[in-house]
């Protein structure tokens, strides 16, 4: 039942992207945002009332939905924002705060949970939820346009997507990148780390002067994860517009393979604490330089059509990582998993790298 509500979110994206998408592109922004803000209120405060776990799972899949607008939203409104030379610094600000709410809720929730107890915490977070929702429509920020009536660019030049060369088959190549990458990181390396190292190195692990529990090293690592998000993300963002999208991605992409083999060939705790905030690290600026290259190939009319379609193909990554590494993974062995893994980045990588030769250059 845990594992049915804890997916079911991830996979009713698959989904309500699309619609998302849709309703963005006919009503605008604004609108169907704030919904979805209230909606998120509604169904945070489902998980609280104890109905049972159809009502929990009607909540989890009503999040879904919610998120769907939520996180479209934020991506249409940094692109809005941003112009050529600072998409990638808006949209790993926006990526980093999404990951800072993650991190601040996991550590409050659960002190919460211990001192007041689940369902009071839950209606707390639901109350606050509220508070954001009156805060945006207080707001008054320039209107965001539907999509569909925005601007190609802020100013005189080409838009984007004709500068590069955009192509649909340099879209597609975007969205199967994203797929992968979600695959082995966000899904694979986040759901089987703690498996991995309990099977390399046991339930206790000696650190200097200091024996740790295998869950609690994980949980560390996982929670510099969230929190390196949130701090380097908009920095990974704004070197990608620096130095070039192409360049920033086969660079984090490099060291991203490069994590993979270390883990798999376990060389020793300490180094493999390294490698794995390393590996942290440079998926997240893969995943922000890939956010800011999809917005800048997206055409503008079909902005938020192009958006959805890559948060799609990303929660479909994200949603099948955890089952190929469990399924697969734990059969075959992690080490082996996290190996071919890599293999698949390298391919999808020389493919990239084939699609956009000779695109080295920044944005602008």
């Amino acid at each position: 039942m845990v594992g049915i509500l804890l997916s079911a979110n991830r996979f009713v994206r698959l989904f309500t992207n699309t619609l998302a998408g849709w309703t963005m592109a006919r009503r605008g922004v604004r609108g169907p945002f704030v919904a979805a803000v209230f909606l998120a209120a509604v169904t945070t405060a489902l998980y609280g009332l104890g109905l049972g776990f159809a009502v929990f799972l009607a909540a989890r899949l009503g999040w879904g939905l919610c998120w769907s607008y939520l996180r479209l939203g934020g991506y249409l409104a940094a692109l809005e924002a941003a112009d050529d030379r600072n998409r990638g610094y808006y949209l790993g600000f926006f990526s980093g705060v999404t990951r800072f709410g993650s991190f601040i809720a996991a550590l409050l929730g659960g002190f919460m949970t211990d001192l007041i107890g689940f369902t009071t915490t839950v209606f707390a977070f639901a109350a606050v939820t509220v508070i954001g929702g009156v805060g945006v429509i207080r707001e008054r920020p320039p209107p965001i346009a539907a999509p569909s009536t925005t601007s190609a660019s802020k100013s005189d030049d080409k838009p984007p997507e004709e500068k590069r060369g955009s192509t649909p088959r340099r879209l597609w190549i975007v969205y199967v990148t994203v797929l992968l990458q979600g695959m082995a990181v966000q899904g694979l390396i986040t759901s089987t780390l703690g498996s991995w190292l309990q099977t390399n190195y046991g339930d206790d692990i000696a650190l200097v002067f200091v024996t740790v529990g295998v869950a609690s090293l994980t949980g560390l690592l996982l929670s510099v994860k969230f929190l390196s998000e949130f701090l380097w993300g908009p920095v990974a963002g704004h070197i990608s517009d620096r130095i070039g999208r192409i360049r920033m991605l086969l660079t984090a992409g490099g060291l991203e393979i490069a994590g993979l083999v270390g883990l798999a060939l376990a060389p020793g705790i300490w180094p493999v604490i390294f490698i794995a905030i390393g590996l942290f690290l440079a998926a997240t600026a893969t995943k922000v330089a890939l956010d800011a290259l999809a917005g800048d190939l997206a055409p503008p009319a079909r902005r938020s059509q192009t958006m959805s379609t890559y948060a799609t193909w990303s929660d479909l990554g994200s949603a099948a990582g955890p089952l190929v590494g469990w399924i697969i993974g734990i059969g075959l062995g992690l080490n082996w998993m996290y190996l071919g893994s890599a293999s698949t980045l390298l391919a999808i990588g020389i493919i990239f790298g084939l699609a956009f030769r000779g695109d080295q250059s920044t944005p602008v």
